[in-house]
């Protein structure tokens, strides 16, 4: 989670910027507004992407490896090793739990806020008088105020409107707004707001949607009546009056100076090209930098490791021998008569630890029922492999219990990659990938068990 609001903020960071250095002082408006938009739903929705890369090929010790951490005892599990990320896994859940409810705290404020908003509103529209005027209502206050919108209800002084004190251009300005539905993207950043509210780049983000927003109707006003120098006189006369609800569309005196100064300016059709194109390859090279890109391969490393739900064959006996690997330069794990663990390569053996029972680690032959087959169809429950592949779980039911010749399964823990898309992690090999490639594999670079705890045991 961290290092997701991590990538989205960085993100927004990289769009506002680009936004106020090469888009916001041209005459673009229309475009503005859709990047402003798309940017916010690409901040938040390009970091949570996962596309998951199969690997063509893997290297043969990591292939060995991971097997080694599948077959290997539980009780070769160093201590130390094996209880601290549970440990540090439980302090990070606490204070992760807290923070949570800490912001789900300020978020449940700031809802209740916005619905307070919305009821005052839309109690106005029932509690005055309404006039249909074109695609809008007027809703006439007792309040001396300037007009200002939401959604389609226009908002204005009943007094100044029975007495025809309210400028034609005004009411055209209001109406600009109402068509193009300019109270919608004010809902859907004050949501996002209310989410995110620890983010300060949503705030810049609603300014300059807003400012955009009155860009547009102060086109759609001059576009109609073809006197820019009355309508700036007109909009300085009315700047110091304000309605001060966040969710309406009014006329504000920090915005005019910027409005004034974009109703005076042109934009070329080359410069506006130049500049909309600029954004093609910023979203592709974001995109590419803030998704999550994931070898299948690399997975089972981090997966293995808890205690599978299904039998495996790690238990089994083993039937290969020392004799029937290369076991010169093998891995050895050993464990002495008191239960301690230790490793060595078995040319840094002692002839004494040499002459040992020596067994190799390796996974043996294990056929599932069809049972167990139907249930790993379930995508919800199985990640599914086979032969070191990523698939499809519908890949399955091309296969009978008698085609598999190993396989293992593994609780997805929630510091894998995985976490959350299915509980569970299934390894499966076919007959033709463990003889020719896992059992070679395991001849040319071994691991080797020596127990002598199990001697005294017995």
């Amino acid at each position: 989670m961290i290092l997701y609001l991590f990538k989205s903020t960085v993100c927004l960071f990289i769009l506002w910027g680009i936004y106020k250095l090469f888009l916001e002082s041209e005459k673009i408006h229309v475009f503005n507004r859709f990047y402003l938009l798309l940017s916010l739903v690409f901040a938040f929705t390009i970091p949570a992407i996962n596309i998951e890369i199969p690997s063509a090929t893997a290297e043969t010790n990591l292939v060995v490896f991971k097997k080694t951490l599948e077959v290997q005892p539980k009780l070769l599990q160093f201590p130390n090793r094996a209880e601290l990320p549970p440990i540090e896994a439980q302090k990070a859940f606490l204070w992760v739990h807290y923070v949570v409810i800490l912001s789900s705290l300020v978020s449940l404020f700031f809802f209740i806020r916005f619905l307070n908003n919305l009821v005052t509103i839309f109690r106005s529209t029932r509690t005055n008088p309404v006039i249909k005027w074109q695609e809008a209502k007027l809703i006439l206050l007792d309040k001396k105020i300037l007009p200002y919108t939401f959604l389609n209800y226009i908002f204005i002084s009943r007094e100044y409107y029975e007495n025809a004190r309210i400028e034609l251009e005004l009411f055209s300005h209001e109406l600009a707004h109402v068509r193009q539905k300019h109270s919608l993207d004010v809902i859907f950043i004050e949501l996002l707001r209310i989410v995110f509210w620890f983010n300060p780049l949503l705030y810049l983000f609603k300014k300059a949607i807003q400012l955009n927003h009155e860009f547009l109707a102060d086109e759609a006003v001059n576009k109609t009546y073809h006197d820019v120098s009355a309508y700036q006189y007109l909009l300085l006369s009315k700047a110091v009056q304000t309605s001060g609800l966040t969710l309406t569309s009014n006329l504000n005196f920090q915005l005019t100076k910027k409005r004034l100064l974009m109703m005076t300016k042109s934009t070329s059709n080359a410069t506006a090209f130049i500049r909309k194109a600029i954004c093609i390859p910023l979203f592709i090279a974001l995109a590419f930098c803030l998704t999550e890109f994931q070898l299948i391969a690399q997975e089972p490393t981090n997966l293995k490791l808890s205690s599978p739900p299904t039998v495996t064959s790690a238990s089994k006996p083993h039937k290969l021998t020392k004799e029937d690997v290369n076991y010169y330069n093998a891995l050895v794990l050993m464990r002495d008569k008191n239960g301690v663990n230790s490793r060595k390569y078995y040319n840094e053996l002692t002839e004494e630890e040499k002459s040992k029972n020596i067994k190799v680690l390796y996974a043996e032959k294990i056929t599932p029922s069809q049972e167990e087959m139907e249930k790993w169809k379930d995508p919800k429950m199985y990640g599914v492999w086979i032969n070191e592949k990523r698939v499809r779980n519908s890949e399955v039911a091309k296969y009978k219990p008698s085609d598999i010749a190993e396989f293992s399964s593994s609780r997805v823990l929630k510091n894998a990659l995985n976490y959350g898309k299915h509980k569970y992690q299934l390894d499966i090999m076919t007959n033709d990938y463990y003889e020719n490639v896992y059992i070679k594999q395991v001849k040319e670079s071994p691991t080797l068990f020596i127990d002598e705890a199990k001697k005294k045991n017995n």
